[in-house]
């Protein structure tokens, strides 16, 4: 690990500056680096404390100071973005967004997270090596957050609120519970091929845009009758693609169709049945 400064700080050995933080563009806002070096922070007036922006050592099981320069820590925004090396990290109790933290942490194993954590946005994204996490309570904002990790399965805390595109893409993840609180999935689950469980709870009014769409592997989907709003090809809707290498990373889009075998159990009349008959996908009434 090389620093890109001279006087040893940062961990990304690209030899450039790395001095743009994009939560103070447009901002009067005093960026502080703390007495021992290693955090770069800013007031989280909102908050009541500080956020830290960056982690400026190379320690790769790091717990993160509750006070840094006798000042509370309440979040944590892209701290250790690109930290490849990092393995393990300890949030402390009184942080409340976790937002793009770890992105990019590729071999990172191990995160914990405190009960008073409430957005995990961008969170966790493209955390290659982790294959679980103990989930906040409290948490309620999860866009983008697991995207690129190797969780197979999720229970959403019951208070969730945004979940867009959460797992899209994900290779690895088999099942999930949705509770009704959720408001906003759009492309929540888009393209996680190795799905094959969803639990839709009661409660939740609208399914957004692809949110499960290029799902091959999951058959059946239980969509409760609270459900009113359906998003463009959200369900049952697969790509037909022309790959182009052998590795399939680059296809062409031909068209579009059902997920074969794929069906709708709902309620009969309700608006489930409705967009099962609009796209030609089968349709089981709940019961039968």
């Amino acid at each position: 690990m090389n620093a890109y400064y001279a006087d040893g700080r940062g961990r990304y050995g690209t030899g450039e500056s790395y001095d743009y933080f994009y939560q103070c563009e447009g901002e009067d806002v005093p960026i502080l680096t703390s007495s021992d070096g290693l955090w770069t922070y800013i007031a989280d007036e909102e908050k009541g404390g500080i956020e830290l922006l960056r982690y400026n050592g190379d320690v790769i099981h790091i717990v993160v100071p509750q006070m840094v320069d006798g000042k509370q820590v309440v979040s944590l925004d892209s701290t250790f973005d690109g930290f490849y090396e990092l393995k393990s990290a300890v949030v402390p109790d009184g942080v409340i967004s976790v937002i793009g933290a770890f992105y990019g942490c590729e071999e990172l194993e191990q995160v914990t997270l405190p009960d008073s954590v409430e957005d995990l946005e961008y969170a966790l994204n493209s955390c290659y090596a982790l294959k679980d996490v103990k989930i906040p309570a409290r948490a309620r904002y999860f866009r983008n957050a697991f995207s690129g990790t190797g969780l197979e399965h999720i229970v959403f805390p019951p208070e969730t609120e945004d979940i867009s595109a959460a797992f899209c893409g994900s290779e690895v993840l088999r099942s999930v519970v949705i509770p009704g609180s959720v408001t906003d999935m759009s492309e929540a689950f888009s393209d996680c091929e190795a799905l094959t469980s969803v639990t839709l709870e009661e409660g939740i009014t609208e399914i957004g845009d692809y949110a499960f769409s290029d799902c091959t592997a999951l058959k059946e989907l239980k969509i409760p009758v609270s459900v009113t709003t359906f998003g463009k090809d959200c369900v049952g809707i697969m790509e037909i693609r022309e790959y182009m290498d052998s590795r399939k990373m680059a296809y062409k889009i031909k068209g579009y169709q059902v997920v074969p075998g794929f069906q709708i159990i709902g309620t009969a009349g309700s608006a489930a049945e409705e967009y099962a008959r609009e796209h030609g996908i089968s349709f089981v009434p709940a019961g039968k």
